[in-house]
């Protein structure tokens, strides 16, 4: 390890060195800093976030145009601050609406108080990849298009179950890194953490075939880091991906397929408080694990494969077809929930289990777009049909008994694990159990309407819904319909007025545990949302700002004369504001950011008990800003500001359990220069700069809390060759 770290100093050595080198180099750099003006054409100044974004079937479109709020974030920021190391929330925070978390073992975050996780994402615009302990490889990612608010309409097809409340409060497409422009060979060596270290390989060729028509990019990973500074815990993670690209006149076809394999060794950041506790628990030291990183574990595997084709007829029609695969096996031998803690910090009937899950996603979507006109109204106008199939496969081990409590003591003094925990982690041998299946066919219809400086989205989608359970009382065949419509003005170039109507659906849920209406489907739960916004692009800097109302139903058991009745009744209702700028404030200085204000309250509950009380988790205020200053075309200094206000849990008899506010500020810094004519780039990092402990929300997800990360460095340097 030493000589591996030494060796990485000598690049630094040789890099400060060669900023002094000859006229060749300088020559050189001329070109490099060309290269880099080409690549962010399709970006806002200052290069964070990108002009366009992905639009559903209608695809990319001027974000000012979009009557949402929307950011797409670009290979910079990723580039930047998801490091490879890091998983994909590092960027996604980066958006005021969303909340994210902590967990090595889980990706979740919230979008405008509602919680949902990796279920929410699309790759290549393919959903169902991705679910909570499962999310996805950074290093494959290019840039990520971030719809804020139940848009799910402008999609098609989504998992029936998104997070742990249901519904879809927001959509991420997630874009796969393409044949880059320029051919390169480039080795990435890594050092973060207690000595983890990791490999990285990107290989990028264009204009291949007898055509040119061809492109191919290569990346892969060999990895040993990634869980920070955490005491004791480590992972291991490889994978390999290749995306082939052929481009002509009148088509456009992408190809993307890889396997991955990623193994965590500790690392637990979730823990939930007894809703009869006093008060949340102080703080413990973020530095350490709490699990066994010797024996617990998470091992998630599998492979991907997306196919993207466009086809053009004419200038004025055009068919589309995606479609993708994957399979995706966790095998596990963690807490069987969170830790969960007391007020004084005691574990709480913690025990643990092994678990084998299995997922296996098929999906086709087929379709096409064309743009006519009907007096003075043009029209583009998209329509499709897709077709998903998912089997869950579930099969676990855990303690049943009160005695077999397997982990006790207290997060302040220590964890103690029962010795025969360990005869429990058959992980490695439990075989596949069905667990459940869903099969969607879903109708969608886009028509976005300009008429003068009008632009009218409208959309709706009609889902058909065939579930099978593992249980026949949980089988049900469903219809839903969900609308969208958006209405946005642009009296000039620089300004946009808009306001906007969506809603998403998720399965319909049967009824049973012996309520009156027992057998009962209950309708699907949809998520509205009314938003009104504005966005003002001046001086190189793009401002957004928004208005939102989003609703969220919940089941409730309402008492009848011979007992209860299970109903979609109650709901949690979430009114803010939103707002955030990206861009460039001086020759030498760019800035993105924004914050959210928002106020959510429970309506409806069971029995009124919490009616007018904050939702779980939520906090009013929350902002985020990133500062870069640019000295030279060489050097990249950045520091990264979050703020948390304070949180709430509900207890017993409408107590709000406080969590503390928190800021958390984090730097990074890059370096680019050239080694005997070869392109070398040096990125560091500190997370957490000030190594502060404190708890995270967790919006969306009951009584559950998050332990912020420790301080942690991260050290790379990268070669083109």
């Amino acid at each position: 390890m030493k000589k591996k770290i030494l060796s990485l100093l000598t690049i630094f050595a040789l890099a400060a060195s060669s900023s002094y080198a000859s006229t060749t180099i300088t020559e050189l750099d001329e070109v490099l800093v060309i290269g880099n003006r080409s690549s962010k054409t399709d970006s806002l100044p200052g290069g964070f976030m990108r002009k366009k974004l992905n639009l559903g079937l209608l695809g990319d479109t001027d974000i000012m145009a979009v009557p949402y709020t929307a950011q797409s974030i670009s290979e910079k920021s990723l580039t930047s601050m998801a490091l490879p190391t890091r998983q994909i929330d590092q960027v996604l925070m980066n958006v005021p609406s969303i909340r994210t978390g902590t967990s090595p073992i889980k990706t979740d975050f919230s979008i405008r108080g509602i919680g949902t996780n990796a279920s929410s994402l699309y790759l290549n615009d393919i959903p169902g990849f991705f679910i909570m302990c499962a999310g996805p490889e950074t290093n494959t990612i290019g840039h990520a298009d971030v719809l804020v608010g139940p848009a799910a309409t402008l999609s098609g097809s989504v998992q029936s179950y998104i997070g742990p409340d249901g519904g879809q409060p927001g959509s991420v497409y997630l874009y796969t890194k393409r044949p880059a422009e320029n051919n390169f060979n480039r080795y990435t060596f890594a050092i973060s953490g207690h000595g983890n270290q990791g490999h990285y390989i990107d290989i990028s060729q264009n204009r291949l075939g007898s055509n040119k028509s061809w492109g191919a990019r290569m990346y892969g990973q060999y990895d040993q880091s990634g869980l920070s500074s955490i005491s004791g815990a480590k992972s291991k993670k490889r994978n390999l991906f290749i995306d082939i690209e052929h481009k002509t006149k009148a088509s456009k076809t992408n190809i993307f397929g890889g396997y991955f394999d990623y193994r965590i060794y500790g690392g637990e950041r979730r823990f939930s408080v007894l809703r009869n506790a006093k008060q949340i628990p102080h703080v413990p030291d973020a530095s350490k694990s709490y699990d066994d990183p010797k024996y617990m574990h998470q091992d998630v595997y599998g492979y991907q494969f997306t196919v993207n084709h466009n086809q053009k007829i004419n200038d004025s029609f055009s068919w589309f077809l995606n479609a993708g695969m994957n399979d995706t096996s966790i095998r596990r031998f963690i807490f069987l929930s969170e830790v969960a803690l007391d007020g004084e910090g005691n574990l709480w009937k913690n025990r643990l289990w092994s678990q084998y899950f299995y997922m296996k996603n098929r999906y086709a979507q087929i379709g096409f777009k064309t743009n006519f006109k009907t007096g003075s109204i043009k029209h583009d106008l998209a329509l499709s049909i897709d077709r998903s199939h998912r089997i869950h496969y579930n099969n676990n081990k855990h303690a049943s008994k009160p005695e077999d409590r397997l982990a006790t003591g207290n997060i302040y003094t220590g964890l103690i694990f029962d010795p025969k925990m360990y005869s429990w982690d058959d992980s490695k041998y439990l075989s596949k159990m069905f667990m459940l299946q869903e099969m969607d066919t879903s109708i969608n219809l886009m028509d976005n309407m300009k008429i003068g400086k009008w632009n009218i989205l409208a959309a709706g989608i009609r889902r058909h819904e065939n579930f099978r359970g593992k249980a026949p009382k949980n089988n049900n065949k469903s219809d839903s319909y969900a609308p969208v419509i958006g209405i946005n003005y642009q009296p000039n170039n620089a300004t946009s007025i808009y306001t906007a109507y969506s809603q998403s659906t998720s399965r319909s849920r049967p009824v049973y545990g012996g309520y009156d209406n027992d057998g009962e489907i209950l309708e699907p739960m949809k998520i509205t949302q009314k938003e009104i916004g504005v966005k003002y692009n001046h001086a190189n800097i793009l401002y957004a700002l928004s208005y939102f109302d989003m609703i969220q139903p919940n089941p409730i058991a309402i008492p009848t004369k011979t007992g209860s009745r299970y109903s979609m009744d109650g709901r949690n209702r979430y009114k803010g504001l939103d707002f955030s700028l990206n861009g460039h404030i001086s020759k030498k200085w760019n800035l993105f950011g924004g914050f959210e204000y928002l106020h959510a309250r429970q309506e409806k509950t069971k029995d009124g008990a919490n009616d007018g009380m904050p939702t779980d988790g939520s906090a009013k205020w929350s902002t985020i800003w990133g500062l870069e200053y640019t000295p030279n075309e060489h050097w990249s200094i950045m520091t990264r500001m979050e703020y948390r206000g304070k949180g709430v849990i509900i207890g017993n008899n409408r107590k709000e359990l406080s969590l503390p506010s928190f800021t958390n500020i984090d730097l990074f810094a890059s370096y680019k220069t050239h080694i005997n004519n070869y392109p070398l780039s040096i990125n560091m990092s500190v997370c957490n700069l000030f190594n502060k402990n404190y708890w995270r929300t967790q919006p969306g997800q009951g009584n559950k809390i998050m332990l912020s990360l420790p301080r942690t460095f991260l050290l790379s340097a990268s070669l083109d060759f």
